[in-house]
């Protein structure tokens, strides 16, 4: 276990934490995931339904050899600026990453270990945009399918963060993001291994935010590992593993038939789903929806006295 990383947070810096998704952060570690799957074992149901799609992503090998590594570019990894970009605003990010950055990872970490960092490194605009094609085949083929459930998930623990931050204050949010996170006299500390891409050199032992946000992004694909940006261009960010991520490969009990005529399959789904009550971000979680359709649904079947809600 190395030094603790360090990032100091000003009370004005503190104002600024916000929380983002990003998927092709998903997609980048979906790759993590296939290439070592015993790191993941949560992941093994979606590893077994990947392999046989793998042929489907041409490419992949060549991306593989990017986050297989200890460090990776952090052009691989836009800081969202918004809660949840668009797929193709982040990969235009990673096509347009400054070509003098991609070398200067290289020169001062790591050279090019094979023939495609080799290529990479001599023409980064055409592998930028090579990266960039690839991440968008993973998501369309491996994510994609399962991107309701997924953003579900993560919409849920951004939920509750916000509700540990409104009732406890913002130490309880640190604390909780994962056991290698404290918060102590205002910084972070952050201990073990996992301090990613460029976003590490493992020699940074402290972020400097200077007065840029610092971005809190909950991940499925990266559990049980959170990372680290030690050297912010833009906004800070701190990966960290959602709450219930095993949830996403859960089997769902389907609706009976005669129920789902009777009300629709997704109000039928809540009803059964509502046998262990929820709250509305958990509900949207196991079901794949959004947040708001299930507080739709809800009134619904609230309105024909089907269900109770309350506010806690």
């Amino acid at each position: 276990m190395g030094s603790p990383v360090r990032i100091p947070i000003t009370n004005t810096e503190l104002a600024r934490v916000r929380f983002s998704i990003s998927p092709v952060y998903e997609a980048l570690k979906a790759v993590d995931v296939l290439c070592e799957p015993g790191k993941h074992a949560v992941h093994l149901p979606w590893v077994r339904w990947a392999r046989p799609l793998v042929d489907q992503v041409p490419g992949i090998e060549y991306l593989a050899g990017f986050v297989g590594r200890d460090i990776r570019p952090g052009v691989l990894v836009p800081v969202p600026d918004v809660h949840l970009p668009e797929l193709e605003d982040e990969l235009a990010t990673i096509r347009n990453a400054d070509p003098v950055r991609v070398r200067r990872f290289f020169d001062n970490n790591e050279p090019p270990a094979d023939r495609f960092q080799r290529e990479f490194y001599d023409d980064p605009p055409a592998g930028l945009a090579r990266l960039a094609e690839v991440l968008r085949r993973v998501f369309d083929v491996l994510v994609a399918p399962h991107w309701p459930r997924i953003l579900g998930v993560l919409e849920a623990d951004i939920a509750y963060r916000a509700r540990v931050l409104a009732d406890f204050g913002v130490a309880a949010v640190f604390d909780n993001l994962h056991p290698e996170v404290r918060w102590s006299a205002g910084e972070l500390r952050l201990s073990g291994a996992g301090f990613s891409p460029e976003l590490w050199p493992l020699a940074a032992k402290e972020v400097v935010l200077a007065g840029r946000a610092l971005v809190l992004m909950p991940g499925v694909f990266c559990w049980p590992d959170k990372c680290v940006n030690t050297k912010p261009t833009t906004s800070g960010v701190l990966h960290y593993p959602a709450r219930a991520v095993a949830t996403v490969w859960e089997t769902r009990r389907p609706a009976p038939d005669a129920l789902s005529a009777l009300l629709g399959r997704t109000r039928a789904e809540l009803l059964v789903q509502l046998a262990e009550p929820g709250t509305t971000a958990q509900l949207a979680g196991r079901l794949g929806v959004t947040a708001g359709a299930v507080s739709q649904h809800l009134g619904v079947l609230r309105g024909a006295g089907l269900v109770a809600t309350r506010r806690d």
